[in-house]
Formats: C-alpha cells, sequence, structure tokens
C-alpha cells in the first residue's frame, strides 16, 4: 500500500505553545499529536517540556531504557512504530496454563510503573497495519493485558505529507484519539534564543542575524540531500565548533555535508567578512575611539564585528578585555550590545557576576541576565 497524497491540517504552534501543550496534556493524561516540517525541533520540544515536567515535579529526567520503571525518574520512551511489526506493540503470545487460554507477553519497554512520556515519533513513516495496531493503547491506555501506568502520557509525531517525507495518512479512527498541533518553523529570533543557551557555534549564529532566510532553506519541490533546517544546524555546529576561522576550505567542507553546498559557501564567505575588519586587538586598544562599522557600511560587517569579539573573547575572558569590549560595546546600539553579550555568555557562564563589577556594565548586565532567568 503507498502513502497517499492527503496533508495535515492543524492549528499552527510556536515553540513555546507546545512546549506549554505537552504540559497540560501530560496533567489530564491525554494523547497529543505534532505535525511539522522535517528539522524543525518537534521531538526537542517534547524533550523540553519533558524536563521541565520532571522538575516541577521533582523527579530526574532519564531516556534510558534501563530507567523505565524507575520512580524516581521521569522517562522518555522513543518507540519508533515504523521499525515494528504490529505484533511487535502487542507482544509475545504465551500459553497460560491457569487460565487455559493464549497470553501475550509485552515487550519490556512498555513502563510498568513510574511516569513519564511514551513518545511514538515519525508515527506516520509506520504502515497502515502497524498504525491499527496502536489504535487501543492511545484511545484505551491498554494493550490487551497491558495497561499504561497512570504516571505516563502519549505522545506523538509525524511529517507532514507536502514535506516529501513518504508519510502515510493516519486512518480517522486513529487521528480522532489525538488532540493535533502543527508546529511552525521557528523565527530567527526564536531559534537565536535557543541556540545561545545551547552553545551553538558562534559564528552560525552571526551568519543567521545577517542571512536570515538561512535557517530553513528546505524546499520539497528540490531534490537536495542536504539542506538548512535547525536540525541540520546544529549538527553542523558541532562538526565546526573546533576548526578555526583561518581554515576556511576544512570548514565549508564540512558544512556542506550537513547545510549543502550552496548555504556552506554564504557561511564561509561571511567568515571571510571578517578579513575586512581589523585585527580585533585593535578596536580593544582605544574602544572609545577606534573607528567601529555601522549599518551604512553594511550590515554583514556589524554582524562579523559582533561575532569576531565574541570569538575573541571565548579565548581572552579576563575582566580588562571584558572591560574593554563593554567601552566598545557602548558606543553600539543596546540591541547589538545586549546580542553580543549573549554570544560571550554561551562560552562564559560567569560573565553575569564578571559584569556587576564593572560600573559601566551594569545596565547591561541586568537585561543579560533577565534573558538567561
Amino acid at each position: 500500500m503507498k502513502p497517499n497524497d492527503n496533508t495535515s491540517v492543524a492549528i499552527p504552534v510556536t515553540h513555546s505553545q507546545l512546549n506549554h501543550l505537552v504540559r497540560a496534556y501530560h496533567k489530564k493524561r491525554r494523547a497529543l499529536m505534532i505535525w511539522g516540517a522535517t528539522g524543525i525541533g518537534k521531538s526537542q520540544e517534547v524533550r523540553e517540556a519533558a524536563r521541565a515536567i520532571a522538575k516541577d515535579m521533582n523527579l530526574e529526567y532519564s531516556e534510558k531504557i534501563k530507567d523505565i520503571n524507575d520512580e524516581k525518574k521521569f522517562i522518555i520512551v522513543d518507540m519508533r512504530l515504523s521499525q515494528m511489526d504490529p505484533s511487535d506493540l502487542r507482544g509475545i503470545p504465551i500459553f497460560d496454563k491457569e487460565k487455559q487460554s493464549t497470553v501475550w507477553l509485552p515487550p519490556e519497554t512498555f513502563p510498568r510503573k513510574g511516569h513519564g512520556i511514551i513518545f511514538f515519533d515519525e508515527i506516520n513513516l509506520a504502515a497502515p497495519l502497524v498504525q491499527a495496531s496502536a489504535y487501543e493503547i492511545i484511545l484505551d491506555r491498554r494493550l490487551g493485558v497491558y495497561t499504561v501506568p497512570d504516571g505516563f502520557m502519549l505522545v506523538a509525531a509525524g511529517n507532514r505529507q507536502e514535506d516529501r517525507a513518504s508519510v502515510y495518512e493516519l486512518a480517522s479512527p486513529l487521528k480522532n484519539r489525538f488532540g493535533h498541533c502543527q508546529l511552525q518553523i521557528p523565527s530567527v529570533e526564536e531559534w537565536t534564543d535557543w541556540a545561545v543557551r545551547h552553545e551553538i557555534d558562534i559564528r552560525i549564529i552571526g551568519y543567521l542575524q545577517w542571512k536570515r532566510t538561512s535557517l530553513f532553506t528546505f524546499d520539497p519541490k528540490v531534490k537536495e540531500n542536504a539542506f538548512a533546517t535547525p536540525r541540520s544546524w546544529e549538527f553542523c555546529s558541532d562538526l565546526i565548533k573546533d576548526v578555526p576561522s583561518t581554515d576556511i576550505e576544512n570548514l565549508q567542507l564540512l558544512a556542506s555535508t550537513e547545510i549543502g553546498v550552496g548555504t556552506a559557501g554564504e557561511l564561509t564567505q561571511f567568515i571571510r567578512i571578517k578579513d575586512k575588519l581589523k585585527d580585533i586587538k585593535y578596536y580593544l586598544k582605544d574602544p572609545e575611539t577606534c573607528e567601529i562599522p555601522n549599518e551604512s557600511d553594511g550590515m554583514d560587517l556589524v554582524w562579523a564585528l559582533i561575532t569576531s569579539i565574541a570569538e575573541y573573547y571565548r579565548q581572552e575572558n579576563d575582566v580588562k578585555t571584558l572591560t574593554s569590549i563593554i567601552i566598545l560595546l557602548k558606543r553600539m546600539t543596546e540591541e547589538y550590545s545586549v546580542f553580543t553579550l549573549k554570544l560571550m555568555a554561551s562560552t562564559d557562564k560567569g560573565l553575569v557576576p564578571k559584569l556587576v563589577k564593572i560600573r559601566e556594565a551594569h545596565d547591561l548586565a541586568k537585561k543579560l541576565s533577565m534573558f538567561f532567568e
């Protein structure tokens, strides 16, 4: 049976709204289905919400199968129905001598007690027969002799048909067992806040402030194997984080494998723009009077200077350097100043206490501390 051409329709939500929905559905132990384009953070946001729930319940968050029945932990149980046969869900049949009938032993990956989320990721990649076997567990929270523990909720996620994902349409009875929402592609602002908190490479963050359309370049009409999504930018960051900006050839090679040749070329062009700037020590030697680029000189130069400052601070994070940076940032708009400090804080968790000790930085320290609260 081939996937059909029907598309999904559900209320669009932001990442923060999805986080709220998962937490609200968990309270009522209702099942939630999350639709959305590939690579935009559906699975990740479920895990972020699970961490928040675990914190609220004073439980330790875990994704380890060995912790599945540990009542002191909040567990994410990731079940890929696309990798299962219908019998994999129901379990193995055995003959019960006492009952004189066949009973089914459910998989050991199904929790028997405790708290957490059973997560059916990529549910619509599963064939219809496998989806049908999930009806009972999603609606009735039971499957044969197995019952979902009271402390667990059910969440599913899937790509849309229009995203060229080779998915199967969910049957109407299965759809009706879920609440539905569609996760939107994050804005650059939303993604940047997340990226700073998760230590994404500074050069990537700076580049995407300049070329904002590069955050998500997937086009279902173009048969590209590598394209930019929030997920592939995270993978790209892991690959290039330890590669110096002087090694342009290696940077471009590594980035191309994750975000595509064209976008990788633009990223390395942005990194090269820093060659148009003077050495960073020039700006920090006389931060009050040195010439600095402004928007009329080109936004690429402004963002290149910001990322250069943050990169330099990563290596030289003493008080003298920080004081010079603050004096320099005071000559920029508050938006650029606070953003630069966010980048710096992503590599120096103790930045805010340092700023408090610098008189010129008190107002900026307050704004930065609000971001990390």
